[in-house]
């Protein structure tokens, strides 16, 4: 480690301001800023926090002492007897850890160059750890080079150690020895080091996101509202749905993301949890693992009573073509919606949570001749009689269609309160008089006939809605459709992260094609876009999907064996490529056989040869 410099002209610069024309740049700008405190120069070794201090920096810096606890072990054994240090600090520079040489340990505590001295360059000028924090850069400093005539008996190499996710400096790892008497390439050490850190850190990041994403799905019915947003202990975001930054600039009156807005965590999610309900008093915010373990923080908020539909998560809204392209039975209702739609007819578009109606409603409007029209969603769950009367509607988003035209989204009409329900029929009658026309479509995951029967809907509402009807099916009816749908879902996401789109082994679209999907294309989606945040090789195998779909959902013998059998049938499709007969010769069954059990499991049928 040469020194740039020697003793003299530290010696001229600190009595007359004379600049060495040999020094490196980067130590003449920190000397200029350390010269800033009169008093520095004259200090013989760093401060020092109090114990009590230091407790609470190494707590707060758990997860940086924990990714680093391996590698200073390591590398700690490797330094024994070498006349080298290793230290690391958090990003004020004060020493959490220190290893190595023993000899240099006990000269260290001379400088305090030990667990609680700080390090910073305001502390002690200067100096590798200070410096490099400072620049958030590796740098060597060596011998006179340091500021405090005290310090110049060490050479030292630091590199900061920065966040995986966010690129944020947590600490720096620092190695140190006896000025002129440390040898080899201890600068390209420290940086191995810090990237051994970071490296580990980021390990540990995606194995406690893919259990925190375990123990969001396994609970997801539990939370409500339209928009989610899920956050690690840290105030990282791990997943979110499309529309919630807009959802939480509603709610915030202007601030879109508000993980800006808030304090690292250091892993304690109940304090993440309670900055949140500080930033968003409206919204619903909830501890995410199980019981005696908070892993992370799920945070819901409504969306309001008149909205815009939103895109995919990569910007591009979804289109009717893209719909259609799913499946022969999607594109025949496709086909069906844009006639009635391009007759201008009220459509009512029923299917269970998650099936797509929302998605498909906007793709309607886009190819139609109201897409350059609004597109307004209101939740009807929602509506007071004032947005709905004319004498006092005229300034509503509802009531702003009448005057310009396009289309307008019921969402969930059954769920009108029923002294609303008349004004309801009167608007839309008002509407269905207007030019430009207004296109009515009605979103429901209930059958608005039953609600008709048990009295829950007005009879001249529902007919307002119904003039035509679709009905969308579920995942589980469309099982042929899920390959395509991965298809495509992977692409968007692929298209949001900027990265690779994931690929499906066989194996592991079998087991997505024997799922029941209580949640439908939602529940689809869901997945996706998690496996695409936290898979490297972008290639989904069984063992990476999460355990509600690969692990058997009975305790009884039966349905543990028809499990078993089930398996051993997906297995075997997914071996032959989804050929009929070379599954049933592998399974030692007849091809009749091998069709009822396809059946009787609710599993899509293969290639028959």
């Amino acid at each position: 480690m040469p020194e740039s410099i020697q003793k003299e002209d530290w010696e001229r610069f600190r009595a007359l301001g004379s600049v060495p024309p040999s020094i490196r740049e980067v130590v003449l700008r920190s000397w200029v800023r350390s010269q800033e405190d009169k008093q520095l120069g004259a200090r013989n070794f760093a401060p020092s926090v109090a114990q009590e201090e230091l407790r609470t920096i190494r707590r707060r810096n758990a997860r940086l002492r924990q990714a680093a606890q391996s590698v200073l072990e390591r590398a700690g054994y490797m330094l024994n007897d070498s006349g080298a240090m290793l230290l690391l600090c958090d990003d004020r520079g004060v020493v959490m850890e220190a290893t190595g040489d023993s000899r240099m340990l006990a000269r260290g505590q001379e400088n305090h160059l030990q667990p609680g001295g700080r390090w910073d360059e305001r502390a002690i000028g200067t100096n590798a750890i200070g410096t490099a924090l400072h620049m958030g850069k590796p740098i060597t400093i060596s011998g006179v080079e340091h500021f405090c005539e005290a310090i110049q008996r060490w050479s030292c190499a630091a590199a900061p150690v920065r966040c995986p996710a966010s690129g944020e400096v947590l600490g720096a790892v620092d190695i140190s020895g006896a000025s002129g008497e440390l040898s080899g390439p201890v600068s390209a050490l420290s940086v191995t080091l810090a990237l051994q850190i970071e490296e580990v850190m980021r390990s540990n990041g995606l194995r406690e996101h893919q259990r925190l994403m375990a123990s969001f799905l396994s609970g997801r019915s539990h939370w409500g509202g339209d928009e989610i947003l899920l956050l690690d202990g840290h105030g990282q975001p791990v997943w979110s749905s499309t529309a919630f930054d807009r959802a939480a600039e509603e709610a915030t009156g202007g601030v879109g993301d508000v993980t800006r807005l808030i304090a690292p965590g250091e892993g304690d999610a109940r304090a993440m949890a309670e900055q949140m309900r500080v930033l968003l008093p409206e919204a619903g915010v909830d501890i995410v693992g199980p019981p005696g373990e908070a892993q992370g923080v799920v945070v819901t908020l409504k969306r309001s009573t008149h909205r815009r539909g939103t895109p995919l998560s990569s910007g591009r809204a979804v289109t009717l073509s893209d719909i259609a392209a799913t499946g022969p039975q999607m594109a025949e209702i496709c086909d069906k919606a844009g006639r009635f739609v391009e007759r201008g007819m009220p459509l009512l578009i029923e299917g269970a949570p998650g099936t797509g109606k929302e998605t498909l409603a906007q793709a309607l409007h886009a190819a139609g001749a109201q897409a350059r029209r609004p597109f307004m969603i209101v939740d009807c769950s929602l509506l007071e009689p004032d947005m709905l009367r004319a004498d006092q509607a005229a300034g509503t988003g509802f009531m702003q269609l009448a005057e310009t035209g396009g289309t307008l989204c019921l969402d969930e009409p059954g769920q009108t309160p029923a002294g609303v329900q008349a004004l309801l029929a009167q608007a839309l009658a008002a509407l269905a008089r207007e030019r430009p026309a207004v296109q009515v479509m009605s979103l429901s995951a209930a059958t608005l006939s039953e609600c008709l029967r048990s009295g829950e809907l007005r009879g001249d509402l529902h007919f307002r809605l119904s003039a035509a009807k679709l009905a969308l099916p579920a995942l589980s009816e469309r099982r042929a459709d899920i390959p395509g749908l991965l298809r495509q879902l992977s692409e968007s996401c692929a298209r949001a992260r900027q990265d690779k789109a994931l690929r499906f082994t066989p194996k592991a679209i079998m087991r997505l094609q024997a799922h029941p999907w209580p949640g439908n294309i939602r529940e689809l989606r869901n997945l996706v876009e998690t496996l695409s945040a936290i898979s490297l090789n972008r290639l989904i195998d069984v063992p990476d999907l999460p355990p509600e779909i690969t692990a058997p959902t009975g305790e009884k013998r039966d349905d543990t064996l028809r499990q078993r059998e089930r398996s051993a049938i997906l297995d075997a499709l997914a071996d032959a490529g989804g050929n009929i007969t070379k599954a049933a010769r592998q399974l030692g069954i007849s091809r009749s056989t091998l069709y009822l059990k396809l059946d009787q499991y609710g599993l899509p049928r293969g290639r028959r040869n």
